[in-house]
């Protein structure tokens, strides 16, 4: 039995209202949601092959906490139509084919870590409409502004979680930053063939290891900075990369998730680059990066990082970047 907190994914406005859990049959039986204090009912619908989205959010109420687990597009994608005005349905995407009882573990796991940093960053944009990133090893500093309207989990809308992901396809994030960000930790790249995404991972790679400077400026980024003997290489991979597809140098967004796909995988504040019209799209770790409320006070702390040491010991350099023939074939 797979036990499922409303916790995880609801920020409606209090009430009494009803959680449900929406998810494939052999897989709804496997589901037990927790009782909270808010909700005045729990259950958990099967989606069967060839129920319809509008049938399965009618029977879930009309004031519904909704969670979709499901690998199903239809069922991922529900329009305006299929909501009544007071439900809210968060949709969590599964790989299609892979174990779903493993999926939905992971997902859960990956929903409680990043939940509530999630919030208080959402909250923080919220009373002042900025916050300031910084990183100790670097000195890289900017500031991410919100970017106004509807962000959070409604009555009456869909919304995509983790945040990780949903923010490339829904154009939905904390805000794009502006200024110099420090990128570290593992990439996370999705979308075109699998021989595309292992070879922009491999080339990522170094960043597990070694911090890289980015300047975001009107929304496109350049690598500037990196730490000597590390992740030079990985931005010279960017440079290529966004050389061959000027596109992709545009950062969409903000978000603060985890890989769901990399088992244990921290949460993290990310930058997001590509979108629905780029079949390649990935994202950036900011694991050593502090963000910081307007009053100065640390929203989400970042660990310090290690130094890369060499035989000249750290220190930042300019790394000598030059496309060269492109790297990556052409879809956009």
């Amino acid at each position: 039995m797979i036990s499922v907190s409303p916790a995880v994914w609801r920020s409606a406005a209090p009430g009494r209202r009803r959680a449900v859990v929406i998810a494939a049959e052999p897989y709804a039986g496997m589901l037990r949601i927790e009782p909270t204090g808010r909700h005045a009912g729990r259950r958990v619908l099967a989606a069967r092959q060839g129920t319809s989205p509008a049938a399965l959010l009618a029977e879930a109420g009309p004031d519904a906490d909704v969670l979709v687990l499901s690998s199903d597009e239809a069922l991922l994608t529900a329009g305006p139509r299929d909501l009544g005005p007071g439900t809210a349905v968060a949709t969590a995407r599964l790989d299609a084919g892979a174990d779903h009882a493993e999926g939905i573990r992971r997902l859960l796991r990956a929903l409680a870590q990043s939940r509530p940093a999630e919030q208080r960053l959402l909250d923080a944009l919220d009373a002042a409409g900025r916050l300031t990133l910084t990183e100790a090893l670097t000195g890289a500093r900017a500031e991410l502004r919100g970017p106004g309207g509807e962000r959070l989990f409604t009555p009456g809308a869909v919304r995509p979680v983790p945040a990780l992901w949903p923010a490339l396809d829904t154009a939905a994030s904390l805000g794009v930053p502006d200024g110099r960000v420090t990128v570290k930790g593992a990439p996370v790249v999705v979308g075109a063939d699998p021989a595309a995404r292992a070879a922009l991972r491999r080339r990522l790679a170094p960043l597990t290891s070694y911090p890289l400077v980015l300047a975001v400026r009107e929304g496109r980024a350049a690598p500037v900075r990196a730490v000597k003997g590390g992740s030079d290489l990985a931005a010279a991979a960017l440079a290529e990369l966004f050389a061959d597809r000027p596109g992709l140098c545009a950062v969409t967004g903000a978000a603060y998730g985890a890989d769901t796909a990399a088992a244990g995988a921290d949460p993290a504040l990310h930058l997001l680059f590509g979108g629905p019209g780029h079949r390649l799209r990935f994202a950036l770790p900011c694991a050593t990066t502090t963000v910081r409320s307007v009053a100065g006070g640390p929203v989400l702390a970042g660990p310090a990082p290690r130094p890369a040491r060499g035989r000249h010991g750290p220190g930042p350099v300019v790394p000598r970047v030059r496309p060269k023939r492109p790297a990556y074939p052409r879809t956009h």
